[in-house]
């Protein structure tokens, strides 16, 4: 057990932790964006160029070349691909939006005169009051909403040059870390403060690199499943909904029930059954990929519940906006490691006290 004085030090540990993984998000980690992609992609094609210097005793720099150029294509072709499927689908979708908003207009107005005849007002108030709100918030959009995003073209243009020389830092940092990467290994181990911070890092990687995976394991495949399944009926922006659907399951608790359910309810309502089948039937192919496939993926190598995984996903969205998705869980993970890791220490110096 430990005691009141231990306590209060795991307590600061945890304060520290908290405080050191706000600070590195915040202002340390948008620093080396680029190198720790960089760090991540070399990892990966570092057993690629080691087997081709090993069997055809090919440079380390020649096969990084090599293999970066072959993962660049595949990705590129997959990406090119995909987009064209995309953006044929919003193309059929903004071509079709004038009779979509035809249908809904008329669901609009059907539900406004309901809510007249409900509440006992002249027919036509609530649809006047709709719309008068709608053309002030058009109004709105046209004179304060669009000047503004007409203004930051020129931003948008620095912002793309900007990015494109990211990505060259990224592929040259790539190539150097193949290149020496016996080098900063050793360096790295050589270093006094290897044995303390490869304990932490080995497990944080380990549980990081493992939710993420499996993150993005699971999105993908409920994407294809979903995209799919509404091919079966004939949606014709099976794609993007598809994906939507994949990101959107990713949430704790909410899910893809959210959309999939109530989307078979209207179908039911419509008596399109075999659209409704097909829905439920989607929402319990997504259910039985995450009950039976995220256990085999993730295991117990989180051990993080699933209400505190969507408290920091919150938490993060609010603090460091859409990549506190991903940073939220990960800042979880981080502290849930360091914390546990002093708690382990804390009870091994009090079993040999």
């Amino acid at each position: 057990m430990i005691n009141i004085n231990n306590k209060v030090k795991l307590l600061y540990v945890m304060i520290a932790a908290i405080i050191g993984v706000y600070i590195g998000f915040e202002y340390i980690l948008p620093l080396f964006i680029p190198f720790v992609l960089a760090y991540f992609i070399a990892w990966i094609l570092l057993p690629v160029v080691r087997f081709l210097n090993r069997k055809i005793h090919m440079p380390k720099l020649c096969g990084g070349v090599l293999s970066l150029s072959l993962l660049g294509s595949a990705v590129g072709w997959g990406l090119y691909h995909l987009c064209g499927i995309f953006l044929q689908q919003l193309t059929v979708l903004l071509r079709n939006m004038p009779i979509y908003l035809s249908v809904l207009g008329a669901h609009v107005d059907r539900f406004c005169d309901g809510c007249d005849a409900f509440f006992g007002i002249q027919l036509g108030t609530m649809r006047s009051y709709f719309y008068s709100s709608m053309d002030g918030l058009l109004s709105t959009v046209k004179t304060k909403i669009m000047p503004i995003i007409t203004s930051q073209s020129l931003n948008i243009m620095i912002g793309l040059a900007g990015i494109a020389g990211i990505i060259l830092i990224i592929l040259v940092s790539i190539l150097l870390l193949i290149k020496d990467d016996e080098q900063y290994h050793n360096s790295f181990k050589s270093s006094v403060f290897y044995p303390d911070i490869h304990l932490v890092t080995s497990k944080l990687s380990e549980m990081g690199v493992a939710y993420l995976r499996t993150q993005a394991i699971m999105m993908t495949f409920i994407a294809i499943l979903c995209s799919l399944g509404l091919l079966l009926i004939n949606n014709k922006y099976a794609l993007i909904i598809g994906i939507g659907i994949g990101i959107f399951d990713a949430f704790p608790i909410l899910g893809s029930g959210l959309i999939l359910v109530p989307w078979g309810i209207i179908e039911l309502f419509n008596r399109n059954l075999y659209s409704a089948a097909i829905l439920f039937t989607l929402y319990l192919g997504c259910q039985l990929i995450r009950q039976f496939l995220e256990p085999k993926l993730l295991g117990n190598r989180i051990g993080i519940k699933p209400i505190y995984t969507l408290m920091s996903m919150y938490t993060g969205l609010k603090i460091f906006g859409i990549p506190g998705f991903i940073l939220g869980p990960l800042g979880l993970v981080i502290i849930t490691t360091i914390v546990n890791e002093y708690k382990h220490r804390l009870n091994l110096q009090a079993k040999q006290e």
